[in-house]
C-alpha cells in the first residue's frame, strides 16, 4: 500500500518523462504548471536519464518505480504527470501505493492491453532504430522529428536538446533496457476512488493514440484527444495541457465536496 503520508497538504506535481528523456526536456513547462495552479512541481529523472545517465537502467517498470519512489521525498499525497514510458512508471505507482497519489494523468502512454504495432507505429520503427547509430546532432533532430507535431521552435528547441545529450548522454544499452520494460509492461487495475485522466494527441508519429483509448476503456474513464499534437504534446501545446490539467484539478475538487 505504500507509506502512509500526511494528507493535510495541497498535493504538489511530480512529472515523469518517457524513452531517453530527462527533466530539461519539459522546458518552462514546470514553472508554468505551478504559477497555473499555484502548487509546487518537480521533475524526477528516471534511471539511466538525465542526471541519472552514469547509472544502469532496471529491467522493468516496476524496478524503475522503486527508484523514483526512493527520490521522491514524499510528505503528502502527489499528482502524478507521466508522458510516454513516464506515464507507465506513474500507473504503476498509482496501482500499487494508492495512498501516496492524489491523482493520475497520462499522455501518449500505452500498454500490453494494444498491440505492438500500435505501441510502436511502423513507420516509426526506422528512425527509432537510426537513432543509435548516428551521432547526438542527428539523432537529436530524428527525436525532434518524430516525437514533436509543432517545429516552428526547432531554432532554438534543437540546440538545447543537442547540448543535454552532450551533457548528459544516454547509454545504448539504456536504451534497449528501456525499450524491453515498456514493451513488457502491463497496466494493473487502478484502486478505488482514483480517477485518471487520460490524453494524447492525434498527430503522434511514435505512438498509436488508440492506445490511450484502451486504456480509458479499460480504466472507465474519458480520454482527451488534442487535434494535431504528436507525441511530446507538453512541447507541442502546452497551453492546452494546462487547460487539461486545471479542469482535472477542478473536477478532484468538485468530487471530494460531494463525497
Amino acid at each position: 500500500m505504500g507509506r502512509a503520508v500526511s494528507r493535510t497538504r495541497p498535493p504538489r506535481w511530480i512529472l515523469l518523462r518517457g524513452l531517453t528523456r530527462e527533466c530539461r526536456h519539459w522546458g518552462d513547462f514546470p514553472e508554468r504548471l505551478a504559477d497555473s495552479l499555484g502548487t509546487r512541481v518537480r521533475c524526477i529523472d528516471l534511471p539511466g536519464n538525465g542526471i541519472y545517465h552514469g547509472q544502469n537502467c532496471p529491467p522493468s517498470i516496476t524496478a524503475m518505480l522503486a527508484q523514483v519512489r526512493k527520490r521522491a521525498d514524499l510528505n503528502a499525497p502527489v499528482q502524478l504527470l507521466g508522458l510516454s514510458m513516464g506515464g507507465m512508471v506513474a500507473a504503476q505507482w498509482a496501482a500499487h501505493y494508492p495512498r501516496e497519489v492524489a491523482g493520475l494523468v497520462l499522455v501518449n502512454s500505452s500498454s500490453a492491453l494494444s498491440p505492438p504495432w500500435q505501441r510502436l507505429r511502423p513507420a516509426a520503427l526506422p528512425l527509432l532504430l537510426l537513432t543509435l547509430l548516428t551521432p547526438r546532432a542527428q539523432r537529436e533532430a530524428l527525436i525532434y522529428r518524430l516525437t514533436c507535431a509543432r517545429r516552428s521552435d526547432a531554432h532554438t528547441t534543437l540546440p538545447k536538446w543537442i547540448r543535454y545529450a552532450n551533457e548528459c548522454p544516454v547509454a545504448h544499452a539504456n536504451v534497449v533496457r528501456q525499450l524491453a520494460a515498456a514493451s513488457r509492461y502491463r497496466m494493473t487495475a487502478m484502486p478505488p476512488g482514483l480517477v485518471p485522466l487520460i490524453l494524447c494527441g492525434r498527430g503522434d508519429r511514435l505512438v498509436d493514440p488508440r492506445c490511450s483509448h484502451a486504456l480509458a476503456q479499460h480504466w472507465h474513464t474519458q480520454v482527451r484527444e488534442h487535434p494535431w499534437a504528436g507525441h511530446d504534446l507538453p512541447h507541442d501545446d502546452p497551453d492546452w495541457l494546462l487547460d487539461e490539467l486545471a479542469d482535472y484539478v477542478n473536477t478532484q475538487k468538485k468530487s471530494a465536496f460531494r463525497r
